[in-house]
């Protein structure tokens, strides 16, 4: 696993210039097995993990800076391809020049980016649009810390384990928080698309990549050339991410979008291992084999049958004890992960792939604002009456009910705001929620698209959602989300949503895209397998620990969680009647191990 630490420092203060070189001592003690990829006038670069064609550091020139991560090339014309890259002199002042600006316009991939002024003070730190490689933010003692994984400055000594209180209440708000703030007071987190610039006297962050400066470039509109497009778009980015491994196992669900990228996967090369890897429950919900085995046949792949099933397993035991920022990155590790990295360790396996993100990219929320949309665009011209219809179809809801929202959204431009479905947190105490202020579960990208159709509102909504599917544990292998590449979202975000979903069918332009390609029965199944039931399942086997651990915990201690309304919660006849209060549980766990993780720490440290 690709990990990495910077210092960035006023090379014009001798003092910092001492305290950096200690640094890197001290890093290379205590962090045996790390190289330095770059050493320069006020900064240090530090790396491990790296491979030559997954991820690696790019070096600009001898001081221009770095670019650490997975960078692919294209032009503006989505010419895409696999071909490896690197950054001439001339190439690299470009760079420079542009502040970092042309990372974005003209390549794509996942990476973090160290850059310095020629002949300045100035370094910029750029996160790339899809926020794959983690970057955070700290200061020590006037040297800036920038870094992929927290634990590793825990380990040097180099953050203190001050918690954020708001961070973590914000949390139990909103599960999918996706925010520059931490649970850690002085650690930030750098976004996707941001770039901070450092200089001697302050730092300034400013958004290079937004989605609704992407909406705005262009509309592809066309359903046959949107469909064309965005086939071979899907096909040039998984085959850019597959080009960099000898071997792959893929997570294959039974649904569309995990046999979309598997039906893209054999033509890469001929050497290119694919194995297939299928989870299922006993409840007919979670059992999607048989579709799993048509696409894996149809691959020409071996398909590996996995159930998920209850154990002896301790609820405790399955949540990751690693010192991360945030309670969003506490790793989950269900009872088939033991099964999966034994697959990777005995076949060799180099990546995880998925089809993570097709959800949120093409089009499967069912809204009335698809239709909205269509007369945002061309008022009640020839067509509305179709793309109400289809939109009715697909969201089962009434002609009336499209047509309202039609008129006041679509019409008229009335603000629809995809937060104001977020419910309020059922376990929370009242004193906690009347405190929380709502900016704090807020991203910038949605509240920069107030003047975008609501239907790409929500989809830049999900976007932001997207940078969790990342919060998984890879340490056996690296976790591949091909989807979720700057190029697929920046065409789904310049394809209409009725065009997306034409016909009243959810993700309709990707079924039309992969027709022929992916096997008929997941091209024309519209329904998806759940797990529900084997999550309530593991909390009812646990609950006489759940209560012991949250009752007694830090959150019911420090009064963000109301005690009693846990207490009647853990209980299996309101697990039972109250479905909805599964994830606020598995929220409250979550952060109450992401908690005493730092506690613990703390209490060592101290001693």
């Amino acid at each position: 696993m690709h990990r990495y630490i910077a210092f960035v420092w006023n090379a014009r203060i001798a003092e910092r210039n001492s305290l950096a070189n200690t640094l890197g001592r001290r890093l290379n003690s205590k962090l045996p097995g790390w190289r330095c990829a770059l050493n320069t006038e006020g900064i240090q670069v530090y790396q491990v993990g790296a491979t030559a064609r997954a991820s690696q550091a790019y070096q600009l020139d001898r001081k221009g800076g770095v670019v650490l991560g997975k960078v692919f090339a294209r032009d503006m014309a989505h010419d895409i391809g696999p071909s490896e890259v690197s950054f001439t002199e001339r190439e690299a002042e470009k760079l420079r020049q542009s502040k970092g600006r042309r990372l974005i316009e003209h390549y794509w991939g996942r990476y973090v980016a160290i850059l310095k002024e020629d002949r300045g003070p100035l370094v910029w730190i750029l996160r790339d649009p899809t926020g794959a490689v983690p970057c955070f933010i700290s200061d020590y003692r006037g040297i800036n810390i920038i870094c992929s994984h927290v634990e590793d400055c825990a380990t040097l000594g180099l953050i203190t384990t001050t918690i954020n209180w708001d961070h973590v209440a914000a949390y139990l708000w909103f599960d999918h928080l996706v925010t520059k703030d931490t649970g850690l007071e002085g650690v930030r987190q750098v976004q996707a698309g941001e770039c901070i610039a450092i200089g001697p006297d302050n730092t300034e962050a400013t958004y290079y990549w937004q989605p609704d400066r992407v909406f705005g470039k262009r509309t592809v509109e066309n359903r046959e050339h949107a469909m064309r497009e965005l086939r071979d778009v899907i096909r040039c980015c998984v085959g850019a991410w597959a080009s960099c491994y000898n071997s792959i196992l893929h997570q294959l669900s039974g649904g569309l979008d995990s046999a979309v990228v598997l039906a893209c996967l054999p033509h890469i090369s001929d050497s290119l291992s694919i194995v297939c890897e299928n989870h299922f429950t006993r409840s007919a919900e979670g059992d999607e084999r048989y579709l799993a085995r048509k696409a894996a046949k149809s691959a020409g792949v071996e398909l590996i049958e996995t159930p998920i099933q209850s154990s002896d397993r301790s609820i405790e035991s399955m949540f990751e004890s690693t010192k991360v920022a945030t309670p969003t990155l506490t790793a989950f590790v269900p009872e088939t992960q033991s099964r999966r990295e034994e697959i990777v360790n005995t076949r060799g396996i180099e990546a995880v792939f998925s089809g993570q993100g097709g959800d949120h990219f093409f089009q499967s929320v069912k809204t009335p604002q698809i239709a909205a949309e269509f007369a945002w665009r061309h008022g009640l011209g020839g067509g509305i009456f179709r793309v109400i219809s289809d939109t009715s179809r697909f969201t089962r809801k009434p002609i009336w009910s499209i047509i309202g929202a039609v008129i006041s959204s679509g019409l008229l431009r009335k603000h629809e705001d995809p937060y104001d479905e977020i419910t309020p947190p059922p376990l929370v105490s009242d004193a906690t929620r009347d405190a929380m202020e709502p900016s704090c579960i807020r991203h910038p990208w949605v509240d920069t698209a107030v003047d975008l159709p609501g239907s790409k509102r929500r989809q830049i909504f999900d976007i932001v959602d997207t940078q969790n599917f990342y919060r998984l544990p890879n340490h056996y292998a690296d976790i591949v989300h091909p989807f979720i590449s700057q190029p697929i979202i920046e065409l789904c975000l310049q394809i209409p949503s009725y065009v997306l979903t034409y016909g009243g069918i959810d993700r309709a332009l990707v079924r039309q895209a992969f027709t022929g390609i992916a096997p008929t029965e997941i091209i024309t199944r519209t329904t998806k397998g759940a797990t529900t039931a084997y999550f309530n399942r593991l909390l009812v086997r646990n609950l006489p620990y759940l209560r012991e651990f949250l009752l007694d915990g830090r959150l019911v201690t420090e009064g963000l969680l109301d005690k009693r309304k846990t207490e009647a919660a853990l209980c299996q006849s309101s697990l039972i009647r109250e479905s909805e209060l599964l994830f606020p549980i598995l929220d409250a766990v979550r952060a109450e191990f992401w908690l005493r993780t730092w506690v613990s720490a703390e209490k060592q440290a101290a001693a």
